[in-house]
């Protein structure tokens, strides 16, 4: 869908039942395709009906391949909501025009400073789009005034379905379509009908919120309904319509009034002007004036019964809405990306990856890389970016990352299965929130607590933000992708995660002398030192595995945790080495490079992957791994698949280093099927840019 409407005037209660949101109504009924809604999650939410009317719904401006945009209301508060699309330079933009009332009468509408920043900042934005849309003459020849010669089409105001069904009956009262705006001016009207009492025989009838106050003790047969969802009975029996408004852009009620075959009486002002002939006209404070064509209603009906000039029904006003807006060729040069992500010398795997990603990426993409720690909102609200992607992991560096991507919209790649060290990390009250949101249950914070410490327990995966907002949303896993359709009902994409070394091997012996081991047979397990890494579960099937065998085991990596006191309970402190700190990437290598295999585990539910048990198959090392990661990796062979049995993992361990398997012809295999250059080719037409 390239077509995309702005839709929040259809959720403000300011907009919805006005004119505005009616014209919007209609517009997107008679949109030319199926299209996509914008919609503001911090406002209510459409009605029912107007929540059928786009084909999708986004809850921010970042909608990938949109090629034209509708504004109905662009002077409507929070103009910057729409900062990615108006930006966006290959887009055709069109704004529909109703009027500049507040700029012309700033002591009525703009006299606080929110107001007037909102207006002001709306006005400015207005100048980005390329085709405006009048709703009649008087309003573009204004437009013209304030922005120059701009390309513009006039197009009127559609008018409502209810006006097919008026049948013309018996003329008994007097009407007008009022509203709480003091421009409406009724009280004109009111002292030019009490003026006569021909015309106090006939009652007055002023829909809307308000009236003059002193119309409420006139002993005269004024009538005040309020709001009337259907007017066609009261149209049906109308001597006339008046609209004395004192300032308009377009005449709904006198459009209204010509489609119908009332007599139509209206203040002379330009909008008017634009709609009927003089006769039908006063000056908006002339009361006997108006009086006067009151009577004239009374006795030559036909003389202010206003011949149809113009086509304004809803089909005819969205052809000319939509008949300028064209998609723009596009401009042949290579897609720009913006790219949120850590990189070196962040200790990071995400930044490693990355850094390998941005490397296989540069021939075919301009490249802008974002830091999560110094990220402000401009990679995502910046048009010049083709695509932006946010790539994601499970720890709260990404925290400003995720709240600006569910914000304003992007491509998110998200390297874990679940968020919940991102959450917990910012406060345990947003972690509950979430969890709560996506259970449909309560969570308390101290359930929190107790997933933090056991993820075997944990039911919520936290990703209900990014589902809801990531376009696309992209996951290295077939478990993420199902359990998004699952959970969420959304569609995600999966994108095998792919090899980011390029290993240069030292020979065993040398690798050892370099890293001061021994003869005894080494396992290391690679990555963060944490409880996710099933790291009480390595300790008891190792220990398991040295009353048999005289290995060492070394976990190469940063300690975020303390496990020394398991290791002496178990009695294998002496041989363990219970982190060696995040490593420069040649001793990283020379640990992969002086390993009899190795040992990779994740505690918790499924859907996790490894860059570091990739590492240890890029090296040709045999492995040992919990099913889910070896699965999620496509592993070769030489991965040993394990639950989470100490015996099962202990006897694994010991066929790798008893009968170690020759690894080097499935190596080469899963090295050309796994490479970044191939991940990086898939990724660009995920985001649309290949």
């Amino acid at each position: 869908m390239s077509l995309v409407i702005d839709l929040r005037c259809l959720q403000d209660p300011n907009y919805r039942t006005r004119g505005i949101g009616a014209q919007a109504r209609a517009l997107a009924r008679h949109a030319p395709a199926p299209f996509t809604g914008l919609i503001d999650p911090s406002l209510p939410p459409l009605s029912p009906e107007d929540a059928t009317l786009p084909a999708a719904l986004s809850p921010h401006a970042y909608v990938p391949g949109a090629t034209r945009f509708l504004n109905p209301s662009p002077m409507g508060p929070n103009q910057t909501f729409l900062a990615r699309l108006l930006t966006t330079p290959g887009l055709t933009k069109a704004a529909c025009v109703h009027d500049f009332i507040p700029l012309d009468a700033p002591e009525t509408y703009l006299r606080d400073g929110t107001t007037r920043l909102d207006y002001f900042t709306a006005l400015a934005w207005l100048k980005r789009y390329d085709l405006l849309l009048p709703n009649s003459a008087p309003t573009e020849a204004r437009v013209r005034q304030i922005f120059g010669s701009v390309p513009s089409r006039v197009t009127g105001v559609a008018l409502p379905p209810w006006i097919q069904t008026v049948s013309r009956a018996a003329p008994k009262h007097f009407l007008m379509l009022g509203g709480d705006d003091p421009r409406k001016n009724p009280e004109s009207l009111i002292r030019a009908w009490a003026a006569h009492p021909r015309l106090r025989a006939h009652p007055l009838i002023i829909t809307g919120s308000s009236a003059a106050p002193s119309a409420l003790h006139l002993p005269y047969p004024l009538l005040l309904p309020g709001h009337v969802p259907n007017l066609a009975p009261l149209f049906a029996q109308a001597i006339a319509l008046i609209t004395p408004s004192s300032v308009e852009g377009f005449s709904m009620p006198v459009a209204e009034a010509i489609a119908t075959g009332i007599p139509a009486i209206a203040s002379d002002i330009p909008a008017h002007r634009a709609q009927l002939p003089p006769a039908h006209l006063f000056p908006p404070q002339d009361t006997q004036a108006l009086t006067t064509l009151l009577l004239r209603a009374l006795d030559d009906p036909a003389a202010l019964i206003a011949p149809r000039a113009r086509d304004f029904s809803a089909p005819a006003v969205a052809a000319r809405a939509f008949g300028g807006l064209t998609p723009k060729p596009r401009a042949a040069r290579r897609p720009r990306l913006a790219l949120i992500t850590p990189l070196p010398p962040t200790p990071s795997g995400i930044a490693d990856h990355s850094a390998a990603l941005i490397r296989a990426l540069a021939p075919h993409a301009e490249i802008t890389s974002f830091s999560p720690q110094t990220l402000t909102p401009l990679p995502f609200i910046a048009g010049r970016f083709d695509a932006t992607l946010a790539i994601l992991g499970n720890a709260p560096l990404h925290a400003k990352t995720h709240a600006f991507a569910t914000r304003f919209g992007a491509a998110v790649l998200c390297h874990d299965s679940r968020l919940l060290g991102l959450f917990a990390g910012q406060s345990l009250a947003a972690a509950a929130q979430a969890a709560s949101q996506e259970l449909n249950r309560l969570v308390p914070e101290a359930e929190i607590l107790d997933w933090s410490a056991n993820e075997t327990t944990r039911q919520a995966s936290f990703l209900g933000p990014l589902a809801r907002t990531a376009r696309p949303l992209i996951f290295h896993t077939p478990h993420s992708v199902a359990e998004m359709q699952t959970r969420f009902r959304i569609t995600a994409h999966h994108l095998p995660f792919a090899l980011q070394r390029d290993l240069t091997l030292t020979p065993k012996p040398q690798a050892r002398a370099a890293l001061g081991v021994g003869g005894q047979k080494l396992i290391i397990s690679c990555g963060f030192l944490n409880r996710a890494k099933a790291v009480p579960l390595a300790l008891e099937a190792f220990a398991r595995l040295r009353q048999t065998l005289d290995a060492r085991l070394v976990f190469v990596g940063q300690a975020e945790e303390d496990f020394t006191p398991i290791a002496q309970v178990l009695g294998i402190l002496p041989h363990v080495t219970l982190g060696t700190g995040y490593s420069a990437e040649t001793t990283y290598q020379l640990w992969l490079s002086a390993a009899d295999c190795a040992l990779q585990l994740r505690a918790g539910p499924p859907g996790n992957i490894s860059g570091a048990l990739q590492d240890c198959i890029n090296a040709g090392l045999p492995s040992v791994a919990t099913a889910d990661l070896a699965d999620n990796l496509a592993a070769p062979p030489y991965v040993i698949r394990v639950g989470q049995h100490p015996a099962e993992i202990s006897a694994a361990l010991a066929t790798l280093l008893t009968a170690p398997p020759e690894t080097s012809q499935a190596r080469t295999a899963y090295a050309a099927t796994h490479s970044m250059a191939s991940y990086a080719s898939s990724l660009l037409s995920l985001l649309g840019l290949a």
